[in-house]
């Protein structure tokens, strides 16, 4: 595909047989494709429109050719998971502008070369291609329905180094209070912060993270798995290079960005994780200090326990249970695992175990295999109990009591600790460097 006068793109493909006869893309861009034709010999001829795509004979394999009015759609939609734009950068997931059968054939392989234009750059968390081609990406075709954001156009692109990888960073200028060096440092110190929670090690070994303005005051992040994990962050306006220093959205999506998908109905547990681990991260490189770490959890968790009616974390799907009702079972299952571990193991090693067998954001896992993780990373079955009260039940949980073993008390906004409490080792060692 190639990017025509940073507007349109201007698409020639080529598809194996296939016996279905509808090609499409996402019902919300159908309205932007443009001049499709399928070649005939030497020729092209006009296909024809037909439901929610064009009728496309494919049997013997086909050559389609067609235009997409991608920054048409960017400023129409401007949507995260169809298209957005921000001045001459364009983000958008390939199921946008790739028009493709509506029933692709199971284990295909989708690869795309892509001419961004004169002055124009393109960036995705794709892998590249494995014949070496530049600028040559591919994914599983089933994948293309899920799949993660794209970026090109008028952007800074960047591989910022975490750990022993790189991250790819896009940027687009228009509107930020941030340089394209500044904006690389905030990367740089939030991925940072993720691979070393990960020993120095990220399963993502392709990510991308797009910064981009935002339209809201606060700075908001979304992460795609599909074909490899993408994150798109939409600063807001009192972004600079001072508050990045206190950032924990990038932190957040890139732990996201590192661990399988747990599917919508286990958002909790997701979001839990990364709700939990995120300060974390940057506690043990000195971005947090143990005062605001606690303080945060004292006045949070209060918002993740159950309230009358509520049928465990697996069914009760508000935003308090989601976030907070995730990091108390996280926070929960990190000090048990300690405690019966004499502080040898630890949730880290849950996720680290993960981490190793290389599955991030675009493969997706079931409950009972995390809860399998935990048993062989930490040799116990604290998170198959935690999820049996927790999470297909409301379970009750005493954070006054848990509070005080952990030897960690709020007085009128001011932490104390006391390291005399049964639990002050444990409660030393979560946020140690």
């Amino acid at each position: 595909m190639r990017l025509e006068s940073g507007r349109e793109l201007a698409v020639d493909a080529n598809f194996d047989a296939t016996s279905d006869e509808v090609f499409a893309v996402d019902e919300a861009s159908q309205r932007f494709v443009q001049k499709v034709e399928i070649a005939e010999g030497a020729n092209f001829v006009a296909a024809e429109r037909r439901g929610p795509g064009f009728h496309v004979s494919c049997r013997a394999g086909c050559r389609v050719r067609y235009r997409f009015a991608l920054a048409e759609a960017a400023n129409a939609l401007h949507d995260i998971d169809s298209a957005i734009a921000a001045g001459d950068a364009l983000m958008a997931p390939p199921s946008t502008w790739l028009l493709s059968p509506l029933n692709p054939v199971p284990g295909g392989l989708l690869q795309f070369h892509v001419d961004p234009g004169a002055n124009g750059h393109f960036a995705c968390g794709f892998r590249r291609a494995d014949n070496g081609a530049p600028d040559t990406f591919e994914m599983p075709t089933g994948e293309l329905d899920e799949s993660s954001f794209t970026a090109l156009g008028a952007i800074h692109v960047a591989e910022v180094r975490a750990g022993d990888t790189t991250v790819r960073l896009a940027v687009a200028p228009q509107g930020l209070a941030l340089t394209e060096a500044e904006a690389e440092a905030w990367l740089g110190a939030s991925a940072g912060a993720v691979a070393k929670y990960y020993l120095g090690h990220l399963p993502a070994r392709h990510a991308l993270v797009v910064i981009m303005q935002g339209s809201a005051s606060s700075t908001r992040g979304e992460t795609l798995g599909g074909g490899g994990p993408a994150v798109l962050v939409r600063a807001g306006d009192s972004v600079n290079a001072n508050t990045t220093r206190d950032d924990w959205i990038v932190v957040h999506e890139l732990l996201h960005a590192n661990f399988p998908d747990l599917g919508r109905p286990h958002a909790w547990l997701s979001e839990g994780l990364a709700t939990y681990i995120e300060p974390i991260a940057r506690a043990r490189i000195g971005q947090v200090d143990d005062q605001k770490f606690w303080r945060d959890l004292i006045e949070g968790l209060p918002q993740g326990l159950p309230e009358a009616g509520d049928q465990g974390l697996e069914n009760t799907h508000t935003w308090g249970r989601t976030y907070w009702g995730g990091a108390l079972y996280c926070l929960l299952a990190d000090v048990t695992i300690r405690e019966r571990t004499n502080n040898a193991r630890s949730l880290d090693d849950v996720i680290r175990w993960i981490g190793k067998t290389g599955d991030v954001d675009d493969v997706h896992w079931e409950m009972q295999r995390f809860i399998a993780a935990g048993q062989q990373a930490t040799g116990t079955e604290v998170l198959r109990e935690l999820y049996e009260s927790l999470a297909e039940k409301p379970g009750a949980v005493n954070l006054s009591e848990l509070f005080t073993r952990l030897g960690v008390r709020l007085e009128s906004s001011v932490v104390s600790f006391d390291d005399a409490a049964p639990l002050a080792k444990i409660r030393r060692s979560i946020t140690a460097r």
